[in-house]
């Protein structure tokens, strides 16, 4: 593609739909790395600023992502969650996906159980369980808002892990010696509540992925009640199912 200097339409616009260009006719994928700006550069023979002007507002749009260090690429839009693949969480899923991504911790907390957690735990009225709230953030996007209820007689101390870093099923294993076994796990559509609004940053009554989980060991006790928001135009469900 030749860029027409004598063009009403700016150069750097030029650039973008000649990028946009590569990635709807495949030649660029999802997840691939696009030519250098020096390369770029050259191809076009205009300055670097118009290059960086390009990528920039590029990135803004979600098209593309830089990785300090690594390049820029084209954005993978669509996280996914392989349903049928067995039990795994979604950090373990991001990581298989090659997904970078950020967990922040917002709050940490003893409570005690009320009617509702007391019977979803098979814990008593009044017990104390660990209750956890974090966000996590995929190019620069906050894309999940997680709770955690966990049921601490079965993982003793089990507050003092590194919940912004480490796996939460790894993190239960390893404090109640038992291995995550299976969870009964349900989806829904549901619409963004005004605090959860405030934490992905959307709009209010946005729609959204919810999904509940609880999680049992592998001597059958619930270990973890888990409550996750999605940002329903980033992730989706999916499964492989064979007919008998």
């Amino acid at each position: 593609m030749e860029i027409d200097k004598n063009s009403l339409v700016p150069i750097y616009e030029q650039v973008m739909d000649y990028i946009k260009k590569k990635i709807e006719k495949g030649e660029w994928k999802k997840g691939d790395k696009i030519s250098t700006e020096k390369d770029l550069m050259e191809l076009f023979d205009v300055s670097r600023g118009t290059i960086k002007k390009a990528i920039t507002l590029l990135v803004d749009e979600k098209v593309l992502t830089q990785k300090q260090g690594k390049g820029t690429f084209v954005i993978d839009e669509n996280i996914s969650f392989p349903f049928a693949e067995g039990l795994i969480s979604f950090s373990e899923s991001m990581k298989n996906q090659g997904l970078e991504f950020d967990t922040k911790l917002i709050n940490l907390e003893k409570k005690k159980a009320d009617k509702e957690i007391a019977r979803l735990l098979k814990i008593n009225l009044g017990d104390e369980y660990l209750f956890i709230e974090r966000t996590r953030t995929v190019h620069n996007e906050v894309v999940m808002f997680i709770q955690n209820n966990i049921n601490i007689k079965l993982a003793p101390n089990i507050e003092t892990a590194d919940y912004a870093h480490e796996s939460l099923f790894n993190i239960v294993e390893k404090f109640s010696n038992h291995k995550v076994a299976y969870s009964e796990t349900s989806f829904a559509a549901v619409s963004s509540t005004k605090t959860i609004s405030k934490l992905l940053k959307i709009k209010e009554d946005s729609p959204l992925l919810f999904q509940e989980q609880l999680v049992h060991l592998e001597d059958d006790s619930i270990i973890e009640l888990g409550r996750v928001w999605l940002k329903s135009n980033k992730f989706y469900v999916g499964s492989i199912l064979q007919r008998t």
